[in-house]
């Protein structure tokens, strides 16, 4: 790349915590990689401000919007309609990339951005700067793959693709999951598309700061939190006879309801258990465990693969079976302990967990891609200089 080049990265992060955390790990490699870089995040995320940053990342925080169901959103904070929310987040990123004047643009997840909102921003760029790298990430799994074939198919999608974008990483290893052919892409796509291998979160905080307990405990998380009462209540509950010898450390998220969490609080009250609402070095918590449990998205998967904890997976699977998908290949791995959310009681979640306690870390049938963030950075930088290299012959 050339000297202090610039990369806007887009996380629309309207639920949970993970396309933003998957975002910033990728930022971070970026300015490892070279220090004079400069990163620019867009993102809807209400908890943006927790996490530390380096020198060259700056984050252009969106209005919060928030999913209340498969495709339908509503806004988080303001009390304006949801178009004019959309309205007003696509003029800002739009402004951003006209201000910003990057060299990369990389989308996450979602090809034109929550509700079509990137889309002006991708015309400009494939308009009024062709020469400028454009990228979509896309995660490992997305959905059932029928539906997001329908879904790209219906709303032209998969024809965006195809004009707007130079470069598909998907954050995965193909040995794990390959969607992207039963997602209905063509083979011009395909060509341009690469399996990075999982991106892991780059800690800036270094060792785990005021630790309730000492390394060896039960960690129980529910990422964000919006959907983890169901898990952590039956964990809880599967405390109370008999006592268990270990202790456990329960972070709800910080995007649980109020109510929840006075549950929680009170279902935990007697109990060898700490419960936090939040921790932004999750990585090092899952670092001192014995075990953990928790649910299957996408940062706290690849955080516990790396850290080759013996783990217990709960997935979602409403409204999006992404969890479940990805949960059930790596436990026919052998790399994870799955229980189906319509199966969990307490007493099951207490026999599993005393099972992997006595367990040693499950032997995985091979090794897991977790250098997805140092393969995107080489892969970007080499695309950066051939796209620039063949506009110039142009």
């Amino acid at each position: 790349m050339d000297s202090k080049p610039r990369i806007l990265m887009y996380s629309h992060d309207s639920y949970g915590l993970g396309h933003l955390r998957r975002t910033l790990s990728l930022a971070e490699a970026f300015v490892e990689h070279d220090p004079g870089l400069g990163v620019l995040i867009l993102t809807g995320s209400t908890v943006s401000s927790a996490f530390q940053m380096p020198q060259g990342i700056d984050i252009v925080k969106l209005p919060s919007a928030v999913k209340v169901s498969n495709g339908v959103y509503k806004p988080g904070r303001l009390p304006i309609k949801f178009e004019h929310l959309r309205k007003l987040r696509s003029g800002l990123i739009l402004n951003a990339a006209e201000s910003f004047s990057p060299d990369v643009f990389i989308v996450d997840k979602a090809p034109l951005g929550m509700k079509r909102e990137v889309s002006r921003t991708l015309e400009y760029f494939h308009d009024e700067r062709p020469s400028e790298l454009t990228i979509l990430g896309l995660r490992d799994v997305l959905d059932d793959p029928d539906r997001i074939r329908r879904h790209w198919q219906d709303n032209h999608i998969t024809e965006a693709i195809e004009r707007y974008y130079d470069l598909i990483l998907v954050y995965g290893p193909r040995e794990v999951y390959d969607p992207l052919p039963e997602y209905g892409l063509p083979t011009t796509i395909l060509r341009r598309s690469y399996y990075v291998g999982y991106v892991g979160h780059h800690s800036t905080l270094g060792d785990a700061y005021d630790m309730p307990f000492r390394p060896g405990y039960v960690l129980v998380t529910a990422g964000g939190g919006a959907d983890g009462f169901h898990l952590i209540r039956n964990y809880l509950e599967s405390l109370r006879e008999p006592v268990p010898s270990f202790k456990s450390i329960v972070v709800t998220g910080p995007l649980m309801d109020e109510e929840s969490k006075r549950t929680v609080e009170r279902l935990s009250r007697g109990l060898r258990a700490r419960v936090l609402e939040f921790r932004a070095d999750m990585e090092c918590l899952i670092q001192k465990a014995e075990a953990v449990v928790a649910m299957g998205g996408y940062n706290t998967t690849t955080e516990l693969l790396a850290a080759r904890k013996p783990a217990l997976i709960v997935p979602r699977v409403e409204p999006r079976v992404e969890q479940l998908i990805r949960t059930r290949r790596l436990a026919s791995l052998g790399l994870v302990e799955m229980i189906h959310p319509r199966d969990l009681t307490p007493s099951l979640m207490r026999s599993r967990v005393e099972d992997l306690l006595r367990r040693d870390p499950p032997t995985p049938n091979g090794e897991v891609d977790l250098s997805g963030a140092a393969r995107a950075v080489k892969l970007v930088s080499a695309s950066v200089a051939e796209k620039r290299a063949l506009a110039v012959g142009a």
